[in-house]
């Protein structure tokens, strides 16, 4: 869809203009979170050009409200030096960096990572390398001043002059003054996709997608121009499947039958999209009606995972048009449908919606309960990360109505879940969130010692596994 290759390609541009630009410190960009993973694939791909000479290190630690995140970002820089050690190692191609600089110590915050940074740069200063780039992309900013003012910091610092940034922010332009204060400095480029053109381009391919005849394959099943009809059939081709070879063969590969005819797929993509597609456009009642619709097909064809994910869409949608009380009933049912299917992630994301839904209700006692069973829930399902959630926010519920003891409570139940999480997964659960709202509490009520081993332990969930490499 061109109204999305447009801003990526905006991207590449800047960052072909950033790269052969040495004297820019800063390329600021801005998108929404759909295109941010794209974006940020986009720019890592600039690391490659042909005149670039400084490593790239994508940081995507968040900034949040009265939290010091820089000590994730060190993290993040050491992780991602040794991995280009590594890298550089196994290539054998005559290039190699030297053993990762001692741990700093003594320091914390922007100091910390400023002194870390300054180590690094002293390994990229002799050729073939020239200094780093910095990709500081925050999966969210919630405390914009702060930000800002850290990244000035850090492009005014003399020691750090080689140290070259790409911010990118998907929720708001934060860094647009410094960018312009910079002047011929940096340069900005806007990454987010016309709406106007976005809407135009989704018509056209649900419009091309409905004209596709049955059983269309190719770019034509997602709205690529093809012929309305299919063409005469080969004198060699196989003669269409029967209803009973279909059945025999969906036992086969333990699938739906409904998987194997010819337009259900497509009759499927197309529902989902339409819905969707109506519910942006504001004909909520259109969207919730279509996606019933698909909702009963996967219940008909027995595709009943499929099913509840689309219940739970539905949900959203009745609450999105302001039918909070109906929501609350299609979540309720999305949680019966998906237990009597053994299907218990499903349940606990249905049990997660119901509670939001209650509190959207103002409903707060009943919304507190509905989290807590969230949680319990995610836990008997083995999905711990689905657990965190409902704890934290069954105490942050709980902490809002001024009962602190229950809400420490369940932040406790919400930690001790952590600690069934992979590592790998630790930095995208709300668990380092949960542990700052302890810390919090505790600094609140003159607790330390305990609010700085909480906090520690939320940069510890936050921080990236570090791959340790056995070199030969």
């Amino acid at each position: 869809m061109d109204s999305l290759a447009q801003p990526l390609m905006r991207v590449v541009k800047a960052v072909q203009q950033f790269i052969i630009a040495p004297e820019v410190r800063l390329l600021h960009v801005v998108t929404e979170p759909s295109l941010r993973l794209a974006v940020l694939e986009h720019i890592a791909a600039g690391e490659h050009h042909g005149r670039n000479h400084s490593p790239f290190f994508v940081l995507e630690t968040p900034t949040w409200d009265g939290v010091d995140e820089w000590e994730g970002r060190a993290e993040e820089l050491r992780s991602d030096y040794e991995e280009l050690r590594a890298a550089l190692a196994k290539e054998g191609q005559g290039l190699s960096l030297p053993e990762i600089w001692p741990q700093v110590n003594g320091q914390r915050g922007l100091v910390l990572f400023c002194l870390e940074l300054s180590e690094a740069l002293r390994r990229f200063r002799a050729p073939p390398f020239d200094g780093v780039v910095l990709v500081l992309a925050p999966v969210e900013v919630r405390e914009a001043e702060r930000w800002v003012s850290e990244l000035k910091v850090l492009l005014t610092r003399k020691e750090l002059r080689k140290a070259r940034l790409i911010v990118v922010e998907a929720d708001g332009p934060h860094g647009g003054a410094l960018a312009m204060a910079l002047a011929k400095e940096a340069f900005q480029v806007d990454a987010r996709p016309d709406e106007k053109h976005l809407r135009e381009d989704m018509a056209q391919l649900l419009s091309g997608m409905a004209a596709a005849p049955e059983g269309a394959s190719g770019a034509q099943v997602v709205g690529a121009a093809g012929p309305r009809v299919h063409p005469p059939p080969r004198a060699n081709a196989s003669p269409p499947m029967s209803d009973t070879r279909r059945e025999e063969l969906a036992r086969e590969l333990k699938m739906a039958p409904a998987l194997l005819e010819p337009g259900f797929q497509q009759t499927l993509r197309l529902k989902i999209l339409s819905a969707a597609h109506c519910m942006r456009e504001g004909q909520a009642v259109q969207a919730i009606q279509i996606q019933r619709e698909v909702r009963d097909l996967c219940l008909g064809a027995g595709l009943n995972r499929e099913a509840v994910t689309l219940e739970l869409v539905l949900g959203g949608y009745v609450l999105q048009s302001n039918q909070a009380s109906q929501a609350l009933g299609v979540f309720r049912d999305a949680r019966k449908r998906a237990e009597a299917h053994q299907l218990a992630e499903l349940a606990v994301q249905a049990q997660l919606s119901t509670a939001s839904t209650l509190l959207v209700l103002q409903r707060t006692e009943d919304a507190a309960l509905a989290y807590a069973e969230a949680g319990r829930l995610g836990l008997a399902a083995s999905q711990p990360i689905l657990a965190i959630e409902g704890y934290r926010m069954c105490g942050q519920v709980l902490a809002g109505g001024g009962k602190v003891a229950e809400a420490t409570a369940a932040w406790r139940k919400a930690l001790d879940a952590a600690d069934l999480v992979p590592r790998a997964e630790g930095p995208v659960s709300s668990a380092p969130e949960v542990a700052r709202q302890l810390a919090a509490l505790c600094r609140k009520h003159g607790l330390k010692v305990q609010a700085e081993s909480l906090e520690a332990q939320a940069v510890t969930l936050e921080a990236p596994p570090v791959r340790l490499v056995q070199e030969a």
